[in-house]
């Protein structure tokens, strides 16, 4: 699949990018792949079959950026941490996948030049 090689090659870049097995969607399948934080906090990324890499890097921006600490902190919190800790870690993932949209948009660009 020629959007493997292409993730393979994001992989190389951010090598915090994981590759997943595949997955069955009824409808169809798709591929994905996890991003995670330092504090394991995660985002996935869907590729659909006829996607481009053009398609690939906006995906996987979009999903940075869309990352949502109160959403994330109702889902996850389990009273290890206090709530401030807890957010603090959150604030500190949000700007991890800020920063890697950044990144990957600067990447991106450059390479398309």
């Amino acid at each position: 699949m020629e959007q493997e090689v292409e993730i393979n090659n994001l992989q190389k870049f951010f090598n915090w990018i994981e590759i997943n097995s595949r997955c069955s969607v009824r409808e169809n399948e798709k591929d994905f792949f996890r991003i995670a934080t330092p504090f394991n906090n995660d985002v996935f990324v869907n590729i659909d079959e006829n996607d481009d890499m053009n398609d690939i890097v906006r995906n996987t921006i979009e999903v940075l950026n869309d990352f949502d600490i109160d959403e994330r902190f109702i889902e996850l919190w389990d009273n290890k941490f206090s709530p401030s800790q807890f957010i603090r870690i959150l604030k500190e993932d949000e700007e991890t996948f800020c920063n890697l949209a950044d990144k990957l948009r600067e990447y991106f660009l450059s390479s398309n030049s």
